[in-house]
């Protein structure tokens, strides 16, 4: 029974994961709190912005039940409540723009990561002293806006690897064969034989290149 019961766990777990990250609204004694992203899909290297409601709570309902209301919207929050964006050890304070909309802010960011992050609320809303941590939405690398794909140019290292180890042994071949038509040609003098080896040279100089080629591109 408790393998069954530790299957189902690991079968139910990842629906109870997307919320904890999608964490996009909460409370803070009277007050109401959400954030959005101003562009979807919110994509690495583009210009958008974080969106920040408050507004008055409706104490019947919990935060998540209840939509952002104008209406109540608290205003005058710029100089006294930022936000903190954390990405893994990197952080940054940004300000609350007000817009035209009561209780409605803009913090202008390009977000040049990927993945989730976290954003800290610091300061006051009104007399109400504020310590939140909310999770924005995903940020999501550049392909999913790139049509027709784009296939990376990067060689994997093992890639790499592999093709060093091949034109390494190209060099090996050739360097032999060079050696081979030297001992002809010290017999017979030939001019052909000389011509082979100029054009063996050649050919280990292509191979040179290739490896110049594989090197900058890894």
């Amino acid at each position: 029974m408790k393998k069954i019961h530790l299957i189902a766990l690991l079968l139910i777990s990842p629906l109870f994961l997307n919320p904890v990250f999608a964490h996009q609204s909460d409370s803070v004694g009277d007050y109401r709190i959400e954030i959005d992203w101003k562009n979807k899909p919110i994509v690495t290297g583009e210009s958008n912005a974080i969106i920040v409601y408050v507004s008055e709570m409706d104490k019947s309902k919990e935060a998540a039940d209840q939509p952002f209301n104008s209406n109540t919207g608290i205003e005058g929050l710029k100089k006294t409540l930022k936000i903190q964006l954390i990405v893994e050890e990197e952080s940054i304070i940004l300000p609350l723009q007000p817009t035209e909309i009561l209780g409605k802010y803009e913090s202008a960011i390009t977000p040049t990561f990927s993945g989730w992050s976290q954003l800290n609320f610091l300061g006051k809303i009104n007399e109400q002293n504020v310590n939140l941590a909310l999770h924005p939405l995903k940020v999501q690398e550049q392909e999913v806006l790139q049509f027709p794909p784009v296939e990376s140019s990067v060689v994997e290292s093992g890639d790499f690897e592999r093709e060093i180890d091949d034109l390494r042994g190209d060099i090996r071949e050739l360097q032999e064969t060079i050696n081979e038509l030297k001992e002809q040609t010290e017999t017979d003098n030939g001019m052909g034989g000389n011509m082979i080896i100029a054009a063996i040279g050649l050919g280990i100089a292509g191979i040179v290149i290739g490896v110049a080629s594989f090197t900058k591109k890894n």
